[in-house]
């Protein structure tokens, strides 16, 4: 973005990696986790192919069961970068439209995505690989290791699909925003239902589409939380103020639950002195009474994933009401790793023993006191709304 050669944040993030052994080759065998990527460049023109780990040895074949990237949840920065910087994803661009009838390699890229675990594959190279670099790092999406053109994909292991998942993607008269509320009901993940909605294996025949994969990650968290906000809108609302907290990977995590009815507003913190910000900067979406419908710009797909884990928690509880996420991301988080971070760090906190407040201001002078721009929580649009007369208060 800077025109900066060499790269400045690269570099410091290649000086917090461990060295790993370089290696290069035409052709792999391994364990596609299961994992695969659609680009977004070009569109409706894309790049989309399947991913698999390599290893030096196969001896180290640890974490590459399930495709999904909340698994590493706990583990240090370190582990999480470099675990994706030998999963190497092959690809050919094709046109989007493609998915209605797929080729070889698309073919195989979605019989990966209808898999719950781990299946091995067999990539075939234009161009040799090179592994042992520095993957890849996205805010949406997990680092992306090595990739390039290949000639040739196949499945050589056996792919284990849910019976669910496999009747979901023969209905080709379902929406796909109806197939995602029955996989969701059905206890699928959205990681495996992002895999199948970026792949265009999800909606009615005539309109599936490959859909980036950045895409389908918001699409995928917005989708589900709208779902259950059907749900949580009619339930009682909470009594009492909640605070819950945690933290991972230097991002830190107030939540506030007050009563009545749903408005959302994430508010995040790049702290002075972190990695993607000299000077400290906030930055903030909301919604009130329902789902936004315009994308929110501001946090982006952060947005979502958060939200979805708030609304998770209240349909668990059967109760409703409206939250305030404060954000605060260090100087610890010097590498992005997706939002799948955000996700799990809020479903983290909301598993903990919240602090009961009788008002609004007790909770918001609590965390004014814990986080790193007390003014801007104080004078937030969540604050300021709560203060204003609602009819419901008479």
């Amino acid at each position: 973005m800077c025109g900066i050669s060499p790269c400045p944040l690269l570099a410091e993030v290649r000086s917090q990696l461990p060295m790993t052994q370089t290696s290069t080759f035409n052709e792999m065998v391994g364990p596609s986790p299961p994992s695969l990527f659609v680009g977004r460049y070009g569109y409706p023109d894309v790049r989309a192919g399947p991913s698999a780990a390599w290893h030096a040895d196969d001896s180290d074949t640890q974490s590459i069961s399930s495709g999904d990237p909340a698994d590493l949840f706990g583990a240090p920065l370190e582990e999480v970068a470099v675990r994706h910087a030998n999963i190497i994803t092959g690809g050919q661009r094709m046109k989007v439209q493609s998915a209605v009838a797929p080729e070889k390699i698309l073919e195989v890229t979605q019989e990966i995505a209808l898999s719950s675990k781990s299946v091995d594959i067999e990539l075939d190279f234009a161009r040799p690989i090179r592994v042992g670099s520095t993957p890849t790092f996205d805010s949406m999406s997990t680092p992306l290791g090595p990739t390039g053109e290949i000639l040739r994909a196949e499945v050589i292991g056996n792919t284990s699909i849910p019976r669910k998942v496999d009747s979901i993607s023969g209905e080709t008269d379902l929406l796909a925003i109806d197939a995602i509320d029955e996989l969701q009901r059905s206890s699928i993940g959205e990681s495996h239902i992002s895999r199948l909605l970026s792949t265009g294996i999800l909606g009615k025949m005539e309109n599936r589409r490959l859909v980036p994969t950045r895409w389908s990650i918001t699409a995928t968290d917005d989708s589900m939380g709208k779902h259950l906000w059907n749900k949580v809108r009619d339930y009682r609302s909470i009594d009492k103020i909640f605070v819950y907290e945690a933290t991972y990977l230097d991002n830190k995590f107030h939540i506030i639950l007050s009563p009545g009815l749903w408005a959302f507003q994430m508010l995040e913190a790049w702290m002075r002195g972190s990695l993607w910000s000299e000077g400290g900067k906030v930055l903030g979406d909301w919604e009130e009474f329902k789902p936004r419908s315009q994308y929110a710009s501001r946090v982006t797909g952060a947005y979502y994933a958060a939200r979805l884990g708030v609304l998770e928690h209240l349909e668990s509880i059967q109760r409703s009401a409206a939250c305030l996420i404060w954000r605060d991301i260090g100087a610890g988080y010097w590498a992005p790793v997706g939002v799948w971070l955000i996700r799990e760090t809020v479903r983290e906190a909301m598993k903990q023993t919240p602090k009961q407040f009788d008002s609004l201001s007790e909770a918001i002078n609590y965390v004014g006191l814990r986080i790193s721009v007390k003014e801007d929580l104080q004078n937030s649009w969540f604050v300021k709304r709560e203060a204003q007369t609602r009819l419901d208060s008479f």
